[in-house]
């Protein structure tokens, strides 16, 4: 959930006020180096986002179906591989391509 917090707090510093400006404006006014770098920050926050999302409900999903052996199934190691595998991933999407 910290990490759910992040990445929206981030999407809501560094890419929603520049979309504000680009929609009062009607064009993009701060150059085409800096555009990608808002389109890779807004595509790797919203996957990442979305990832952290997948996981809560993989979590609640293992809490309701496996509630006896849920604290040997979602171990603190596991859920670490997952953070890093959430913005491995939300980075490869995003930043590659551009």
């Amino acid at each position: 959930i910290v990490s759910l917090a992040i990445t929206d707090l981030l999407l809501g510093l560094l890419v929603l006020p520049f979309s504000a400006l680009y929609e009062l404006n009607r064009e993009w006014l701060l150059g085409s180096i800096f555009c990608n770098i808002y389109i890779s920050l807004d595509v790797m926050l919203c996957t990442a986002s979305i990832l952290n999302l997948f996981m809560i409900s993989l979590d609640r999903y293992f809490a309701v179906t496996t509630p006896l052996r849920y604290c040997q199934v979602v171990t603190r190691s596991r859920v670490a591989v997952g953070l890093v595998v959430i913005w491995t991933v939300s980075l490869m999407v995003s930043f590659l391509p551009i």
